[in-house]
């Protein structure tokens, strides 16, 4: 059963107030999660690597400590796996090391080989062989251990098809995680073109369920730092022809990245209040999956021009702005709430906007001219209020 919307016009208010907050996001690089790299000199398409492995391991723990001592490990053992020319789990075990924890129970982590940076991700035994595919089948000899020729020679096979990203983050997705048993087994990995359209038709399927750390990376490959980063690895592994790879990468429309699912935005103090008085309840599955739910919504709005410029994955957000505002209840000054963004509004140029700082603490410059949430456009929507 299709989701019914019974307030239209707040629906398309919400969405445009969570594209105001992503853009916020977006333009300011201190916004953003950099890793922590072992050093410099790196290339391009190692960060590019290093960055696709943090974001496998990054599941159920800080994205602090992923980034951190993840970021420093991941990136050494891309560096060597990059240059030594040695076998990829000969690398990989260099850089994982079997131990015994304070109550003398047999643990597994990755670890530096320079230093005692050792980073531990809650599914370290899964992650070793996500990471172990992805290593064996990037040393096919035409990818030359290079994630970036990877995705290049995905989108050079199917370019001109309509649903390219999707093809792209469905290939990185076979890539690392199309295990036999839980095991890498890369001599199971097939990608020629029938046997892809196969998958490709499968992970269609599936593509709002359980791909989170994939959207994530596709998202970022497309917008913010990494951005730049991956279209400077495009020029590394392709000179000749970068700048038409670049030009169509930069064309591929952010409305087929999925909203990466997370507990925030499912959060109940989230959907519960800002979505009461916007959709049918009747009509919204028990089993609410918000990456679902805004994928619905928006194939129902994205015909109308009020939201050109809306696409799911901006709800990402979410993960930023319900810890902060939600759980805290800080609804007398959310721009959802009863007053909107009055209280706490002071516009000032050349001063940070106080509204994208305490609603989701991203810095940004105050920018009052023809400002959306000045205006009150998201006021009172959400029905959870503190009287």
């Amino acid at each position: 059963m299709a989701i019914k919307i019974k307030d239209e016009n707040a629906l398309i208010k919400i969405f445009k107030t969570i594209s105001w907050l992503d853009s916020r996001r977006w333009k300011t690089a201190e916004n953003y999660n950099f890793i922590n790299f072992f050093r410099g000199g790196l290339t391009n398409c190692e960060k590019i690597l290093a960055h696709w492995i943090c974001y496998i391991t990054d599941r159920q723990m800080p994205f602090e400590t992923v980034w951190e001592k993840g970021g420093y490990v991941f990136s050494e053992l891309v560096y060597e796996y990059s240059r030594n020319g040695l076998p990829p789990q000969q690398t990989l075990n260099k850089y994982y090391e079997k131990y015994q924890d304070e109550k003398g129970k047999e643990r597994f982590r990755f670890k530096s080989t320079h230093n005692d940076v050792t980073f531990a991700s809650r599914y370290v035994t899964y992650d070793y062989q996500n990471i172990l595919q992805t290593l064996e089948v990037l040393d096919y000899q035409k990818y030359k251990r290079n994630i970036v020729a990877y995705i290049i020679d995905i989108m050079q096979r199917f370019r001109g098809k309509d649903d390219l990203l999707v093809r792209v983050a469905c290939g990185l997705y076979l890539l690392t995680y199309q295990l036999d048993r839980r095991k890498a087994n890369s001599e199971k990995f097939i990608i020629n073109n029938d046997e892809f359209e196969r998958k490709l038709k499968k992970f269609k399927k599936t593509s709002t369920n359980g791909k989170k750390r994939l959207w994530c990376c596709i998202r970022d490959y497309k917008k913010g730092l990494y951005n730049e980063i991956f279209k400077n690895a495009i020029k590394e592994v392709a000179p000749n022809n970068a700048e038409e790879l670049i030009d169509v990468w930069d064309k591929l429309p952010m409305d087929q990245i999925e909203l990466p699912g997370d507990v925030w935005n499912n959060s109940p103090l989230f959907k519960d209040n800002l979505f009461a008085n916007v959709l049918e309840i009747d009509s919204i599955p028990k089993s609410w999956k918000m990456s679902q739910i805004i994928r619905e919504l928006y194939n129902q709005l994205k015909g109308s021009e009020e939201i050109n410029g809306f696409y799911p994955e901006q709800f990402d957000v979410t993960f930023d702005f319900v810890p902060r505002m939600c759980s805290k209840k800080l609804c007398k000054v959310c721009p959802f709430g009863k007053d909107g963004v009055e209280l706490i509004c002071i516009p000032s140029k050349d001063k940070y906007c106080p509204v994208a700082l305490l609603s989701c603490g991203y810095i940004s410059i105050c920018n009052e001219e023809n400002c959306i949430l000045k205006k009150g456009i998201s006021k009172g929507i959400c029905k959870g209020r503190i009287n």
